[in-house]
């Protein structure tokens, strides 16, 4: 490690801040051998709701990543933008979407909040690796019709945080678009059922449309430009 290289990335907490080289960890959570302690130290008051173990911050190949470490706690990843991402189970990691993320730890006492900041680490030119996702993901075609219908669908995606960036309804997104719902409805069954028999995981059941336009936005097939579609 250069002392004198920006680290890549940096953990704050209250008034405690924690520099990542390649190849650091930083562990968060009640214990205190935690290099951050959250909901127990300084002062707070116990937080049981926390795990002793619950998250490890690390940097390898150039890329930040979070690790649920908690057998019984999930942690949630908040993004500047976009959907919250939960890691449900014990060693699941995701890397930083972007270069801000808030790590969150729901105890019973309150939500304690770790600002994950990427420095040097050099931000992903694609979508993140997704443990719950197929090992390759492809880019989604769309006629001119098709797309401006899915960028409206996924505009709370590309534009809420956390847990309200949920894709619109078909009722929303026909209104913004001044269209009728089952036209915005017939548009997804039609594209459901082209990517269902593509190979496309998830696109079955009442989360079909749902789960469209997560892979969508995962994917970079619709992104920010498209919004421009938009009345």
């Amino acid at each position: 490690m250069d002392p004198t290289s920006p680290p890549d990335a940096r953990l704050r907490y209250q008034d405690r801040m924690l520099e990542l080289y390649e190849g650091d960890q930083r562990t968060l959570g009640r214990s205190r051998g935690c290099d951050i302690q959250i909901g127990g130290g300084d002062g707070e008051p116990e937080d049981l709701g926390v795990s002793r173990s619950a998250a490890t911050a690390f940097v390898r190949d150039g890329r930040v990543w979070v690790r649920n470490d908690s057998s019984s706690q999930p942690v949630y990843l908040v993004p500047e933008v976009g959907p919250t991402r939960v890691l449900e189970h014990k060693d699941e990691i995701a890397s930083l979407p972007g270069r801000r993320m808030t790590v969150q730890l729901r105890g019973r006492v309150r939500t304690h909040e770790v600002q994950l900041e990427a420095e040097g680490a050099a931000r992903p030119e694609g979508p993140s690796p997704d443990p719950d996702g197929p090992a390759t993901q492809y880019l989604l075609d769309f006629t001119p019709a098709e797309r401006r219908i899915l960028a409206a669908l996924c505009e709370p995606l590309l534009v809420q945080r956390g847990d309200k960036a949920k894709p619109a309804s078909y009722a929303k997104a026909a209104e913004r678009l001044y269209l009728s719902r089952s036209r915005v409805e017939n548009c997804v069954a039609d594209l459901v059922k082209k990517f269902a028999s593509a190979g496309i995981p998830g696109l079955e059941g009442p989360e079909a449309k749902d789960n469209l336009c997560r892979y969508s936005v995962r994917t970079g097939s619709i992104g920010a430009k498209d919004l421009d579609l938009i009345p």
